[in-house]
């Protein structure tokens, strides 16, 4: 039975268990996305880990008794049985990213922040696997975790009104790639030139719930290519 803690003054915490697998995954996976469609915009951010769901929500638009009776309704949802074993688990994806700072905005001040090198924050970054908790936000979004503890920082003060298609991003305990120009308040440290998402394409994300994923660095000059050709 999932536990639904207050996490902040915009922000409320559902923990679904104290040990991860591969079941919880898929489970996190599923009301990741549900919440998601159900919150909409009262939604700020929504941050899956290995056993929970942290929800930013808006308080211009609902408090947090309404958004309880909201999280509640929608974990009354059953989780399909072909879901727990999360439908894709375990396919590994590798990920180019340039991480030069024409397209990486935050890694100077990322590395002020942390007092690591941009080459360390890199090798940090690059040479951790990550697992896709869920995807949400926009299609084709997948939260990856759980991010090295060296470089967890807060969302932006500020969220920028335009986040770049591609861009690699952290915030919190996660990581991801934006697959569309969205708004958001993550620090952008590289750009990815895999389309992540095309509705055209089947399957139409690059990664799914379950998947385990790895980035590798790129100069500007592979990333320029790259991009050129569609990859």
């Amino acid at each position: 039975m999932a536990e639904i803690r207050t996490a902040g003054v915009d922000s409320i915490i559902v923990y679904f268990g104290d040990q991860p697998s591969e079941r919880l995954i898929a489970e996190i996976g599923f009301y990741s996305h549900k919440l998601q469609q159900a919150l909409g915009s009262r939604v700020v951010d929504l941050v899956p880990s290995y056993t929970s769901i942290l929800i930013h929500y808006d308080l211009m638009q609902l408090g947090e008794a309404e958004i309880r009776q909201r999280v509640v309704r929608v974990l009354e949802t059953q989780v399909p049985d072909e879901l727990r074993c999360a439908s894709r688990g375990g396919q590994q994806v590798e990920l180019p990213v340039c991480y030069d700072l024409s397209v990486a905005p935050d890694l100077q001040m990322l590395s002020e922040q942390t007092g690591l090198t941009i080459d360390e924050i890199v090798r940090i970054h690059s040479q951790k696997t990550y697992r896709v908790f869920a995807i949400g936000f926009s299609p084709g979004f997948g939260y990856l975790g759980e991010l090295d503890a060296r470089l967890r920082v807060p969302r932006l003060a500020t969220p920028r009104t335009e986040v770049p298609a591609g861009s690699v991003a952290i915030a919190e305990q996660s990581t991801a790639v934006y697959p569309q120009s969205t708004p958001g308040g993550w620090w952008l440290i590289g750009r990815c030139p895999v389309p992540m998402f095309d509705k055209r394409r089947e399957p139409q994300s690059v990664i799914e719930v379950g998947d385990e994923v790895r980035f590798y660095p790129i100069s500007l000059a592979e990333f320029n290519r790259l991009k050129q050709t569609g990859c």
